[in-house]
């Protein structure tokens, strides 16, 4: 009975760790009430046959048709498709090798202790968590979070082995030891995901926040723009002739200076960036007019079209790369901010330029002499998402970044393909 809760136990975890597994390698949304069905009728599937037959070739079909299906959900791609399955069983059944060769002569048909098989499920474990920090290679994750996680399932196995070896422990007993350690670690792998997209929700709360914040900021800079063209108009007839009298003595200087009285009066100092695109202009608005309260220099130039498509992805990269900016500026003594905003010929263009302390706001990569961004504040995991998200939307329109440092001047260029957006490419 103990032997086949093991067995029930370990297989529903390690098929949990295939389908994250899964949405590791290949990163896309998929309908979880489809996959936790798929998972479901392969864990039933696998189990029964498992139990029943304990043979290879039927253990290995029924793992890689599983596997296939979880996988079929997240692409179509038959190369893909075969690579990732393939990829996902081999880390299988090398831990699967791994756990019963170092205690026991497996021979194909013959059961063995379930306890292989929870030694099996941390080494999957471990080989998980591994590929998943080589692939997504959290930069500003905490380390402290990421050892703490991987410590469980490592002292989880260091303690069965030694149980094993020093055979201090009845079977019954190893046996009830594993299913602790097995309930200890599920839940600790389930909280760590909840935390993960806590996370994400929460920094796409705070999203939305200052969208809403800049969109109130951006009406507030139309509604007083519109109430000195009322005011204005109200006085026209005044204004005109005021100036048909100066127009009749001939005095052009005087013509002039009334003009830009008029102009001055109609210039809104909230209205920084004016390209006429309502989404664009309202976070630059937001951001740049919380930097010429905080720096000593700010300049700006935008040339955009009224109409562009994709505005949520500019905002993302905009939003993010002037907070960090202006933040970056703040704490120097220069206080400069540039910014440099083009469309032309299709290719967006964005340059930031700000004064920057070098310790504050570069990391060198190990691989590489690349210079990269990195967040200055607290709770690097959770403000390294927006960071993240540049980068993914930069690659995600084919773009290019280039992150550049002179004499104290920080620089980031980027460019992005808008008529491969505009395509959906």
């Amino acid at each position: 009975m103990l032997d086949f809760m093991l067995c029930a136990l370990t297989n529903l975890f390690r098929i949990f760790l295939i389908g994250r597994c899964v949405s590791v390698f290949l990163g896309t949304e998929v309908d979880k009430k489809k996959k936790n069905i798929i998972c479901g009728c392969f864990y039933v599937i696998n189990t029964v046959l498992f139990w029943e037959f304990h043979t290879i070739w039927i253990n290995m079909i029924c793992n890689l048709v599983g596997i296939a299906a979880i996988v079929w959900l997240h692409t179509k791609s038959v190369r893909t498709n075969l690579f990732v399955t393939g990829t996902i069983y081999l880390i299988n059944c090398g831990c699967d090798v791994a756990a019963t060769s170092l205690f026991v002569s497996y021979r194909d048909g013959e059961s063995y202790d379930q306890i292989y098989a929870v030694i099996s499920f941390f080494l999957i474990f471990i080989c998980e968590f591994v590929i998943e920090k080589m692939i997504t290679i959290h930069k500003d994750a905490e380390d402290v979070q990421n050892i703490s996680l991987v410590l469980m399932p490592v002292c989880s196995l260091i303690v069965i082995a030694l149980l094993i070896y020093t055979d201090t422990c009845t079977d019954i007993g190893l046996a009830i030891v594993s299913i602790g350690l097995l309930i200890a670690n599920f839940p600790m792998l389930y909280l760590y995901n909840l935390l993960l997209h806590s996370i994400s929700q929460q920094y796409e709360m705070e999203m939305l926040k200052t969208q809403l914040q800049a969109y109130a900021n951006q009406l507030n800079v139309i509604l007083r723009g519109e109430e000195k063209i009322k005011a204005l108009r109200h006085d026209i007839k005044h204004h005109l002739n005021e100036l048909m009298l100066l127009a009749n003595k001939h005095d052009v200087t005087e013509i002039q200076k009334y003009i830009d009285e008029m102009n001055s009066f109609l210039r809104n100092p909230n209205e920084i960036v004016a390209s006429g695109n309502l989404e664009i202009d309202s976070v630059l608005n937001f951001m740049l007019q919380k930097a010429e309260k905080e720096l000593k220099t700010v300049d700006v130039k935008v040339m955009l079209p009224e109409r562009i498509r994709h505005s949520f992805d500019i905002n993302v990269l905009l939003g993010n790369l002037l907070e960090n900016a202006i933040e970056a500026a703040n704490k120097t003594e220069k206080k400069y901010l540039s910014v440099h905003v083009k469309l032309n010929r299709g290719i967006l263009k964005v340059k930031i330029e700000n004064s920057f302390e070098s310790s504050h706001i570069l990391c060198e990569e190990q691989h590489g002499k690349d210079m990269v961004l990195k967040t200055t504040k607290p709770f690097t995991e959770q403000h390294g998402i927006g960071l993240k998200n540049v980068k993914k939307i930069v690659e995600k329109y084919n773009g290019t970044m280039a992150v550049t440092t002179q004499e104290g001047i920080f620089c980031v260029n980027l460019l992005l393909y808008m008529a491969r957006m505009e395509n959906g490419l």
